[in-house]
């Protein structure tokens, strides 16, 4: 299928360009290393916070849900004292809003991170690279949600004081390799953006020494697995960026007003347009009326290749996001045409001959005309009620297309 868009034929610098790319995301090797201070590993300054998705143009941007999130992390720094006083710090700009994606970090729904917090810090063995992942709360009135109280303040800190410590006491000596957990738990049908149990019951079972109270809650919250399978794609991701000339994405994310996406031949530039509304699966007695725009740097899997991309490989999920299962297969096998090759470790069953997609190239999306397929969590567009649902959301196609035409003009 082509469009009136349709870019041109590749040239043959593209595409050793594009090969270099794959080539480099191939050769990464994400290992989870240990935990530090935001305000060391992402340089955030007091008075800074970061947030998911593409920089906002101005505070009326802001939707509720990130806003919340942003006037909750003000106050659990101790930057002020009210909510009023928090939200007035935020609209005044003398809180400045950095997007995660340029900190080094990647973090689900609001993404909001703050300097006192524990990261965890995840390295390229076979070379240069660090990011960091945040640790994700258990709940559907968390922070993450645009939800912050007592009870969250108390989950923020369990966090920091005691399940990013513990997980790093208990890493083997030269650290956890994360890909094989990631392959492992898309082998046991984890698409690893909304479901996460098989990656999280490797995560645990790889970790001999940790604590059992914190092991008991990594297993009754699966999805907080996902948080360091974002972090291993960006790292393999941003080996990526900066090479002239390649169309093959290394970023996809949302603020909850647009989607952005990055290419490797665009560097740090996004192209972005009005984010979608997601659909699925609700908890009642919300509707798709009750949703925010999506919302989240965790895109970054489907830009890896996992998520909404390998939906003909998670039946399980299919159910739960109130997807009819031959449309969400043949919307999962029409997403790996839009990839350049086969992953050389996740190699799921289901899949079939064509393996798992990697390599997400901006003019194959721009020729097929049709917008990247999202697994994404849902909040409520008031910015109070929380975590709503999980469902399907979309890159739009107008992102791909500015993408690709910028790269054209260069």
């Amino acid at each position: 299928m082509t469009t009136r868009n349709s870019p041109s034929p590749l040239p043959d610098a593209n595409a050793g360009a594009n090969r270099l790319a794959v080539e480099r995301i191939i050769a990464t090797e994400p290992v989870l290393a240990g935990c530090e201070l935001a305000s060391s590993a992402l340089g955030l300054a007091d008075g800074e916070l970061g947030h998911a998705g593409p920089p906002f143009v101005s505070f009326a941007e802001i939707p509720a849900p990130v806003l919340n999130a942003l006037i909750g992390a003000v106050l659990h720094e101790g930057w002020a004292g009210t909510r009023d006083a928090a939200r007035s710090l935020i609209e005044r700009g003398e809180i400045r809003l950095r997007s995660n994606h340029d900190l080094g970090t990647v973090s689900p729904m609001t993404g909001v991170v703050r300097p006192n917090q524990t990261v965890m810090r995840i390295e390229n063995r076979a070379g240069a690279g660090v990011t960091y992942a945040t640790l994700a709360e258990a709940g559907r009135l968390v922070l993450r949600f645009g939800f912050y109280d007592d009870k969250v303040a108390a989950g923020l800190d369990h966090l920091d004081r005691v399940v990013g410590p513990a997980i790093e006491r208990a890493l083997p000596a030269g650290g956890l390799p994360l890909l094989p957990l990631i392959a492992h738990g898309v082998a046991l049908g984890d698409d690893v953006h909304q479901r996460n149990v098989g990656g999280m019951y490797g995560f645990v079972r790889s970790l001999a020494q940790l604590d059992n109270p914190v092991r008991a809650w990594l297993l009754d919250n699966p999805q907080h697995f996902l948080n360091y399978a974002m972090a291993a794609a960006k790292l393999a991701l941003d080996r990526a960026q900066g090479i002239a000339g390649s169309s093959i994405v290394t970023a996809i994310a949302r603020n909850g007003t647009v989607c952005g996406v990055r290419i490797a031949g665009g560097g740090s530039r996004w192209f972005t347009a009005p984010a979608s509304i997601p659909d699925g699966g609700f908890f009642a007695p919300h509707s798709r009326a009750n949703a925010q725009g999506d919302l989240g740097d965790s895109a970054i899997m489907e830009a890896y290749g996992l998520g909404g991309a390998i939906a003909h490989c998670s039946p399980e999920l299919a159910r739960l996001m109130h997807q009819e299962w031959p449309a969400a297969s043949a919307a999962g096998q029409r997403m790996r045409a839009l990839f350049d090759v086969s992953h050389p470790v996740i190699d799921p069953v289901l899949a079939g001959p064509a393996g798992v997609g990697l390599g997400l190239d901006a003019r194959k999306v721009v020729a097929a005309g049709e917008p990247v397929r999202i697994h994404t969590g849902i909040a409520h567009r008031d910015g109070a009620t929380g975590w709503i649902g999980i469902g399907v959301a979309t890159a739009p196609v107008a992102c791909f297309e500015a993408a690709v035409h910028a790269l054209e003009m260069s």
